[in-house]
């Protein structure tokens, strides 16, 4: 019994021993397969952060290209814009050129009727002063066939008949007619104020228009707000329309305070039955006075009675700037009336 016991005993050991030993044997096996996924999976990582870094050098390069492409567009945008100001400066170029023209052809035909009427006027002339020729040479073969027996002097006295140049004078009936000319001036004044007028309010409402589309643009960006620099050039080019317009508004203002002030002050023309003499007024040369009277200011009243508007409105006509105002046109007037 002892011996089975001691049997069992020594088998225990044994098997306890063996168990130890493939213990350690499968631990030993077990630690070299973690290390073969260790590295498996270092390999993995080394293979994925490789690929990171490539995807993000290609991500790098799209963002660059993407904003190489944007500063293109920007800068294709801001040509674009400014070829677009250069011809809306070109179509303003030509309407005024147009309108130049169109002053030229008026200028060169009242030059023409001008010349017409002084070349008219110099043939009669001509034929007065054949006729008037004939009759000193009458007279003077008459005179000779009288006073042959006196002294050569004395035919000379004759000579004195040129005073009949008198029939020449009434050639002169041309200057009655020079107020013809004046009606002329204020109505060539008026189609061309009417035709600029037309002109600017044409060019305002591009202006307008293409305001408008710079608003829409700046608001877009503006909601966006992803594109700063986009959203510069745009806010900047809507400045810059809004001066323009600002500026159109101004000269279409101009133009049409013009043509109702002419307008009025012709009115007013009719109703006037003596003239005044505007050289009165500190300021007034007569050659100013004739433009005044050309452009129906004949009295101290008329000009007593201008307003702020009016003052301007002539100023631009008559091309005399601030002499009105420096020279206190009004205020004489209106003390000459009191006077």
């Amino acid at each position: 019994m002892e011996g089975f016991l001691w049997l069992l005993l020594q088998m225990a050991v044994l098997l306890l021993a063996a168990a130890v030993v493939f213990f350690l044997l499968g631990w030993r096996w077990r630690g070299q397969n973690a290390t073969r996924d260790i590295q498996a999976l270092n390999a993995r990582i080394d293979a994925d952060s490789t690929e990171f870094k490539t995807l993000q050098d290609q991500r790098d390069a799209a963002l660059a290209n993407d904003q190489m492409l944007r500063t293109t567009q920007l800068k294709i945008e801001a040509d674009l814009q400014e070829a677009n100001d250069h011809r809306r400066n070109l179509e303003r170029e030509l309407i005024r050129c147009h309108d130049d023209l169109k002053d030229a052809k008026r200028d060169a035909q009242q030059r023409a009727e001008d010349l017409v009427s002084a070349l008219s006027q110099n043939s009669t002339r001509q034929q007065q002063l054949e006729q008037l020729q004939k009759e000193i040479a009458a007279l003077r073969s008459q005179t000779s066939v009288i006073s042959v027996p006196s002294t050569a002097p004395a035919p000379e006295k004759p000579k004195r008949i040129r005073k009949p140049s008198a029939p020449t004078k009434p050639a002169k009936p041309a200057k009655p007619a020079k107020p013809a000319k004046p009606a002329a001036d204020v109505q060539a004044t008026i189609t061309r104020l009417e035709t600029n007028i037309t002109a600017q309010q044409t060019l305002l409402s591009a202006l307008r228009q293409e305001h408008g589309d710079w608003q829409k643009r700046v608001s877009r960006l503006r909601e966006k707000g992803n594109d700063a620099a986009g959203l510069g050039l745009a806010t900047k080019s809507l400045q810059r329309s809004e001066a323009q317009v600002a500026e159109a508004q101004t000269r279409l203002e101009s133009l049409q305070s013009q043509n109702h002030t002419l307008h009025h002050t012709l009115e007013q023309a009719a109703s006037v039955t003596a003239d005044d003499d505007l050289t009165k007024i500190k300021g007034i040369k007569s050659v100013l006075s004739a433009h005044l009277h050309t452009y129906g200011i004949r009295t101290f009243r008329q000009i007593a009675d201008w307003t702020d508007a009016d003052v301007e409105a002539f100023s631009e006509i008559l091309s005399f700037k601030d002499r009105a105002k420096r020279d206190h046109w009004v205020q004489q007037a209106k003390d000459l009336l009191a006077s």
